[in-house]
């Protein structure tokens, strides 16, 4: 039998709907919506330093900040959305986007809205104590200067508004309160290597903030 015609059963076999129907469902969502407030610290840290930095209190914090409000919409886990994923690791996986206005304060005051997708992973139950990660991506655009932020080496005064927005977060609930959660974040914004802006051009906070899930 020609390879590609075994390839091509295979996949009517995979994808037909007696095979589907015995696939687990995915979890249902308990909540779709999500408000949360958020205060970060500038730290004069790259990206990937930034999690050892965390974790050895060996912060180099600068007197900058910012205070942001989001809302973001789950729209469904992975499994929910994408048929193939059911069966999977990745079947319980949330995604969904945020929307975030931001106000800095300090070496830089301009404000700044980002909008990212994200997936966030199913929660670990630790006693009562409920932990999930999530990351996502997107853009973000800066209303005047942000001076904080690096410029490229060839011109650091240079600055851009536009640029990548992502964040890398822990969210911290109690079961019995499950609408109700404790965020810790890195929120990062960069040229993404070269693709938006120049190498080297962006900066990084560390965040924690409150969410309300309804």
């Amino acid at each position: 039998m020609p390879r590609s015609l075994l390839l091509s059963l295979l996949a009517l076999v995979v994808t037909s709907p007696s095979m589907a129907s015995d696939r687990p469902e995915p979890a249902a969502l308990r909540h779709e919506h999500e408000i949360s407030l958020l205060g970060g610290q500038g730290v004069d840290l790259n990206l990937r330093q930034v999690p050892s930095a965390i974790f050895s209190g060996e912060w180099k914090r600068e007197p900058t900040r910012f205070t942001a409000l989001s809302y973001a919409h789950v729209r469904n886990t992975l499994g929910g959305s994408i048929r193939e994923t059911r069966g999977t690791p990745l079947m319980n996986v949330q995604h969904g986007y945020e929307i975030m206005l931001l106000q800095h304060r300090g070496l830089q005051d301009n404000a700044e809205l980002a909008a990212t997708y994200f997936l966030r992973s199913p929660p670990l139950e630790l006693f009562a104590l409920r932990v999930n990660f999530a990351g996502g991506g997107g853009l973000s655009h800066a209303f005047g200067t942000p001076t904080y932020e690096d410029g490229p080496r060839d011109n650091p005064t240079r600055r851009y508004r536009t640029q990548f927005s992502g964040f890398l977060e822990f969210e911290w609930s109690a079961a019995p309160w499950p609408e109700l959660a404790l965020v810790t974040r890195v929120q990062h914004r960069s040229g993404i290597y070269g693709l938006i802006a120049p190498r080297h051009v962006g900066s990084n906070f560390v965040a924690v903030g409150l969410r309300y899930k309804f």
